[in-house]
């Protein structure tokens, strides 16, 4: 008989954070508008990374970047990262960024995409200016509602029970449709022009006493290039735009296909007594709800740590949910080779946040004492099995084991 492990799933609501146009009634959240320092602050940037989107020349001496995707509302993909500051972008003190992520169609970066923020920057500039990436709530009732499969196991004998459940599922399927439907309808009576950048925003914050920022995007399946401008605001005139330029690969989670979402690697999970709102929450991505996970600074570890993973698992079969994760470590440094794997997690519905309708999404972790691993560089691969769509996913990640700290 297998064991079975409920601490294994991640205590994380399904209110995932999504964009403010992923279907609020109210429209997107105000913003106190731009003062002189932010305005010549944003307007450099602005040029600074029109130059590297034409000509590729980049200047991110000291700036790294690690982002991680998840899968969100709206077909839309929920996207945090964190900027590590070094070298010449550590001096920073009162930081402006800049943020734009330019579609790639057939592996070329497109051409024909504009910036929504220039344009209210040169032609307006009075006016508070749109916050199209700006994070919010939805409830689980307002979540999409997960997939709606078949048990072979459910029992035939209560057919009555059974009609007036797909009639039920069958009126929510249509109050969804109608309310998507006009949703579209509003977003494309707003929408001016079709050859936006799929995301761009800007943010200030003080650089004084920390090297590193994070914040989060928003964006469809697809391939991106993603720059990140950072400056001064209070030296604009005297220093030049830092630019950073990574292509980033968004996943289509808005299917029937079972999917693993990235694989991060965390140092911690805090409860926090309650959820972040407005700019708190876009100062911490990685918070869901009343739960924030701390990736690690560097996947990095001594052997008297533990190596911890949270992850997403989308579109498997509901209800009657069975799913099997496997944990199987790689030795990289040279040709792959198994090193170990733990023994498999088992997932049903009780372990499984409740299904909805039409799709479903859990988080999990798994936590592994690394006293075993001998010094040199590993992967870790997490399969997932879906025993109703009899599907399989996979995501690997790479970490590296260091010397013991004497």
């Amino acid at each position: 008989m297998r064991s079975r492990s409920r601490a294994c799933l991640l205590a994380l609501p399904l209110a995932m954070l999504v964009t403010a146009r992923s279907g609020a009634a109210a429209g997107p959240p105000k913003r106190k508008p731009l003062d002189a320092k932010q305005r010549e602050a944003v307007l450099a940037l602005l040029k600074a990374v029109d130059l590297a989107q034409d000509v590729d020349v980049l200047a991110d001496a000291g700036l790294a970047w690690e982002n991680h995707v998840l899968k969100s509302g709206d077909q839309t993909a929920y996207v945090p990262f964190r900027l590590t500051m070094g070298g010449p972008a550590d001096s920073l003190r009162s930081a402006a960024m800049y943020v734009r992520a330019v579609s790639r169609r057939d592996g070329l970066r497109a051409s024909d995409e504009h910036s929504l923020l220039r344009d209210w920057l040169v032609h307006s500039g009075t006016d508070v200016a749109p916050r199209t990436a700006e994070t919010m709530y939805l409830s689980p009732g307002e979540m999409p509602v997960g997939v709606g499969t078949a048990s072979i196991r459910q029992s035939t004998a209560a057919a009555a029970a059974a009609s007036t459940a797909l009639t039920m599922q069958q009126r929510e399927f249509e109050k969804q449709q109608r309310a998507a439907d006009e949703a579209k309808k509003k977003q494309e009576t707003k929408q001016r022009d079709p050859y936006l950048f799929p995301f761009e925003d800007y943010f200030f914050f003080d650089a004084k006493g920390t090297h590193r920022v994070e914040r989060a995007l928003a964006l469809p399946a697809g391939d991106y290039d993603v720059f990140v401008g950072l400056i001064d605001r209070d030296h604009v005139k005297t220093s030049s735009p830092m630019i950073l330029r990574r292509t980033v690969t968004i996943p289509d989670f808005w299917s029937d296909q079972l999917a693993l979402s990235s694989l991060i690697l965390v140092k911690d999970v805090r409860h926090i007594k309650a959820a972040f709102a407005g700019q708190q929450q876009a100062e911490h991505p990685y918070a869901f709800g009343q739960t924030e996970v701390v990736p690690v600074a560097a996947a990095s570890f001594t052997p008297e740590e533990a190596l911890t993973v949270v992850f997403q698992m989308c579109n498997y079969g509901a209800p009657d949910s069975d799913l099997t994760a496997d944990y199987t470590f790689y030795r990289v440094d040279g040709a792959r080779r198994l090193f170990n794997r733990t023994n498999p997690q088992f997932f049903s519905d009780a372990d499984l946040p409740p299904p909805g309708t039409w799709e479903t999404q859990a988080f999990a972790t798994q936590s592994v004492a690394l006293q075993s691993f001998p010094p040199g560089q590993y992967e870790l691969e997490v399969s997932v099995r879906d025993r109703l769509t009899r599907a399989t996913a996979k995501g690997t990640v790479a970490f590296t084991v260091g010397s013991a700290v004497r």
